[in-house]
């Protein structure tokens, strides 16, 4: 993996210079750019360079922003892009960079209707918080028509990423809060897909360690040792989900965040314990990974040893309360969607394509049945 280098952001302008653009765009997130100190260095290091910045890119960023984007791109014609932010930053830049060089609107590819046919220009990922891992993917999440689409492509991944857990120390704990739940469910998602091997296995649960053992600390008492570990964790998250995607937590976290205004990793981790409970009785009826059952309890297994708890009911537990350390409302109903007109929604607006990758099955049904047991 790329090191967690403290200062490594200094590494930028040799890398611009490794590739001699005549022009570069950049993506940047609103005040994080100044405050994190990516600002000074990235404007410095574009001095020489024609530079096109799109700035202050909002949260779930929908097709709109897309559109706008793609226009200065494409006014722009960028040799390099250049992506300093959070998820949201880094999944426009990757969805716009491989979709702007083709005349067709973006609309067909976010949506799957037509395939992506190559890469844009090269991209530096450089990540400004601990969570989506997104610099290390080949997926992004786009809102279409109120709907968060994901979209996975090899012309989305980063041609380089910097890892400076520096760029983090400004952030406050709310959004350590949130991004950090988001790495350490994408790393207890990818641990028990249905995609998973021993290589991304053994990734995401180095991932979900570090994320046990130090989300609290980076909420509620930050330094460079726990700061320079949440980074590890979303960045190793990233690469086990390249291989062994999400699955149920993050399928129903979209309606969450679209209709309830919940940040997506909060939202994700609203439902990660029933879901972890639910996996954990799986049973011949309901199987879906091929590897069997034994193999999902073995994984289920592993799981709880990391959570240190002994069995998957008290590792739900043990996540409610760690939300709730971290500042957040562990409850489904304390964010507006405990009722069963809300938790029906939820279960009918499902993402199919996060959903597939479960290990056991999930219907309506069954979403429901899971949902009416979370408060």
């Amino acid at each position: 993996m790329n090191s967690i280098d403290p200062g490594s952001i200094n590494t930028l302008s040799a890398i611009i210079e490794s590739f001699d653009p005549a022009s570069v765009i950049v993506f940047t997130g609103g005040a994080s750019y100044a405050t994190s100190g990516a600002a000074s260095v990235v404007d410095r290091a574009l001095t020489s360079r024609s530079a096109t910045y799109i700035r202050n890119i909002a949260p779930n960023p929908d097709l709109d922003a897309v559109n706008e984007a793609i226009a200065r791109y494409r006014s722009a014609e960028p040799e390099l892009v250049v992506a300093v932010g959070g998820g949201s930053t880094i999944d426009l830049a990757k969805v716009v960079n491989a979709v702007a060089p083709r005349s067709q609107d973006a609309r067909a590819y976010i949506l799957g209707e037509r395939p992506f046919d190559g890469a844009g220009a090269p991209l530096v990922a450089i990540p400004t918080t601990s969570g989506t891992g997104s610099e290390a993917t080949r997926y992004a999440v786009i809102t279409v028509d109120g709907e968060k689409v994901p979209v996975g492509h090899d012309a989305l991944l980063p041609a380089h990423v910097i890892l400076d857990p520096q760029l983090s120390y400004s952030l406050p704990p709310h959004v350590s809060a949130v991004t950090g739940l988001d790495a350490l469910a994408q790393a207890m998602e990818s641990m028990w897909s249905v995609r998973s091997d021993a290589e991304s296995i053994g990734t995401a649960s180095r991932a979900l360690q570090l994320a046990v053992d130090n989300i609290e600390a980076v909420v509620n008492r930050p330094d460079p040792p726990s700061r320079a570990a949440m980074l590890e964790a979303s960045h190793l998250s990233g690469v086990a989900i390249n291989r062994a995607p999400t699955s149920a937590p993050h399928a129903l976290s979209f309606h969450l965040t679209t209709t309830h205004g919940v940040p997506h990793g909060h939202a994700v981790a609203l439902t990660l314990g029933g879901v972890l409970e639910y996996i954990g009785g799986v049973d011949e009826s309901d199987i879906l990974d091929p590897r069997g059952v034994r193999h999902v309890a073995s994984t289920v297994t592993d799981i709880t040893d990391i959570l240190k708890v002994r069995d998957p009911g008290a590792g739900r537990a043990k996540l409610y309360d760690l939300i709730e350390a971290v500042g957040l409302e562990p409850t489904l109903g304390g964010v507006g969607a405990g009722s069963r007109e809300a938790k029906d929604a939820i279960a009918g607006a499902v993402s199919r394509v996060r959903l597939a990758n479960s290990p056991c099955r999930f219907d309506r049904h069954s979403l429901r049945s899971m949902l009416s047991g979370i408060a």
